[in-house]
């Protein structure tokens, strides 16, 4: 019998008095049962250990009945109390506490098999040695990613021991207060396949992934109580990674189910919400400027149905590994994250697209980083290994991208020599190699969402929320000759948005400009900012996922038939609609360009 993917949540529950105008509301609260009912109502099987009362009060039968709450039997009074009072301005402070007896939980009383969890998340219980021991005790007896929190009165005590307790686990959550008292005025550090959160309320949450951080939006909310707003965030992302998220997107699934818990005293919104509620209260992908065009999509997608001999692309030819040839995995991971950015632009437009002259042929961007990447497989493959790259210097990556007349054509060399360094110091700390990863990939029950989850803390693929690179990199694996890995006949692979897709979307009708200022701007080919950008290519990542459902076409075919409109289509010649398979069907939307930003996601 397959196991359910799940999340463990051990801390506490407890009862909160809330006193604000008006009369006093009795709520169930404890920041363990909150992570645990915000995961469970994001759309995680949760289970919740933590000491229970009983008899159980009717307090607590929603909360109940929600998750999988099991532990040691208990008295009421014997789990914590508090009375939190709300002063005009709506800031709380904390007016009575009893704390009972959570300190006297133990590792030991956890079983077993509660322990076949994909995540476990240690709340904030009596104090950071409590958790760490919770902590040391489970890395012996668990492979699951452990997840811990803390709270004002820890840092305040003991910040040295929250900060031991931080780099103990593989996520992290506090709120920007506590980051300062544990921080300081620095930053953080985060090692390589850890993820830090830290919360700001209406400023959104700072998503650390090693060293990269990310600001995500908080959502629009009407704030009544601020009580368990964190641990919903907490709750909410710990569900949208066990989905398979990024770790960004599923931040945002964690801020729409903190923006709703604080629009009622106490858990009461929380124990309420619907799954659905959530996903239209999180962040949109579009922004409401772009818009997908449903009808075209239908049309588009009878034609693609039509349509014979479209196939996904082998990932062979003259500027990519023989089929069977040694260092080819260290090739492709070591490569793909490279393609990005083959423009230049001129006085605030594209200017146009990067070509040179490698082995006597011209070649444009993407072949030409591939034939580079190439000419070193065949020459010096061991350069292609994390532990090469990690220790890359400027005149090798000067080198590997030379032309045959010696210059170095990349538009923006630094940042591929930042990334190749960055990409293979990850690798090395974390102990990878491309051929353990997809070995352990291939022994997993997903060995797609194993290495797209693995590669989010990777340099140069883990920065994108889309994902490209990491998707054309799973293409890659699974449809050449030697099949690395299992695409479940390209059920597995989500859309692979460059600016080539992009412009096909726009041109063809599948996405619609609503906005006639960007649209305007995407016409004259001008900078974008990467608002922008992102509501274009977002609303591109929409249309495609529906274009494959309604097609019956797999991802990788999709890809590859618009990916070669590059040629039928291109950026600095007229289109040559005439031959082109999908003119019965296309807009002809001629004008229409790609959003024009320097971006490292492709």
């Amino acid at each position: 019998m397959t196991r359910q993917p799940h999340i463990l949540i051990i801390g506490g529950a407890s009862v909160d008095k809330l006193r604000a105008a008006g009369q006093p509301v009795v709520t169930p609260g404890g920041g363990g049962l909150y992570t645990a009912v915000a995961a469970r109502r994001a759309g995680a099987h949760v289970r919740f250990f933590a000491y229970r009362p009983d008899p159980l009060p009717a307090l607590f039968n929603s909360a109940a009945e929600a998750v999988d709450w099991f532990g040691p039997s208990c008295r009421l009074e014997d789990i914590p109390h508090f009375e939190i009072v709300y002063d005009a301005a709506g800031d709380a402070r904390l007016e009575r506490a009893t704390w009972g007896s959570e300190d006297s939980l133990d590792p030991s009383m956890v079983p077993d098999d509660a322990l076949q969890a994909d995540y476990i998340h240690i709340a904030a219980i009596h104090d950071p040695s409590l958790q760490i021991r919770f902590v040391q005790d489970l890395r012996k007896r668990t492979n699951a990613r452990l997840s811990a929190g803390t709270f004002g009165y820890m840092v305040h005590r003991a910040p040295d021991a929250v900060r031991s307790l931080m780099e103990s686990v593989d996520l992290f959550f506090l709120n920007g207060f506590e980051a300062e008292q544990v921080f300081g005025q620095q930053a953080p550090t985060v090692r390589p396949g850890q993820i830090l959160v830290i919360t700001r309320g209406a400023d959104g949450s700072d998503v650390w992934q090693g060293d990269y951080c990310t600001r995500v939006q908080a959502c629009m909310s009407t704030p009544v109580d601020l009580t368990g707003a964190g641990d919903s965030v907490c709750g909410g992302m710990l569900a949208g990674l066990l989905a398979g998220l990024h770790p960004t997107q599923a931040a945002r699934q964690g801020a729409a189910v903190a923006a709703i818990t604080i629009e009622a005293p106490g858990m009461a919104a929380l124990l309420e919400v619907t799954r659905d509620r959530i996903e239209s209260r999180r962040q949109p992908l579009s922004d409401g400027r772009v818009r997908v065009r449903e009808d075209q999509v239908a049309r588009m997608a009878q034609h693609l149905r039509g349509l014979q001999d479209i196939q996904p692309f082998d990932f062979t030819g003259p500027h990519l590994p023989a089929a069977g040839q040694p260092g080819t995995l260290d090739f492709l991971f070591a490569s793909v994250l490279h393609q990005f950015g083959f423009w230049s632009p001129m006085h605030g437009a594209y200017a146009g697209p990067t070509y040179a002259m490698l082995n006597g042929q011209k070649l444009k961007g993407s072949d030409y980083c591939f034939s580079a990447f190439k000419r070193l497989l065949d020459h010096d493959p061991d350069q292609l290994s994390p532990r090469s790259r990690s220790v890359l210097r400027w005149s090798d990556t000067e080198a590997m991208f030379r032309s045959d007349d010696g210059s170095v054509p990349m538009p923006v060399l630094a940042i591929h020599h930042t990334l190749a360094r960055g990409y293979g110091r990850d690798m090395w700390e974390l102990g990878w190699t491309p051929e353990q990863l997809v070995e352990e990939a291939n022994a997993s029950a997903d060995p797609v969402k194993f290495l797209v989850q693995a590669l989010d803390h990777v340099t140069g693929y883990r920065e994108d929320p889309l994902r490209k690179k990491t998707m054309l990199l799973m293409a890659a694996l699974g449809q050449r000759p030697e099949k690395f890995i299992d695409l479940d006949g390209g059920r597995a692979l989500k859309p692979i948005i460059d600016y080539h897709l992009m412009r096909s979307c726009l041109r063809t009708g599948l996405v619609e400009i609503v906005d006639p200022d960007l649209r305007a701007q995407i016409v004259a080919r001008r900078l974008v900012r990467p608002a922008e950008e992102w509501a274009v290519r977002s609303a591109c990542y929409q249309a495609v996922l529906e274009l494959s459902e309604r097609s019956g076409r797999d991802i990788g075919t999709i890809d590859w038939f618009f990916f070669g409109a590059r040629h039928r289509c291109p950026e600095m010649r007229e289109p040559e609609c005439a031959t082109c398979p999908v003119q019965p069907v296309c807009a002809q939307q001629r004008e229409m360009f790609q959003p024009v930003l320097r971006t490292t996601f492709y």
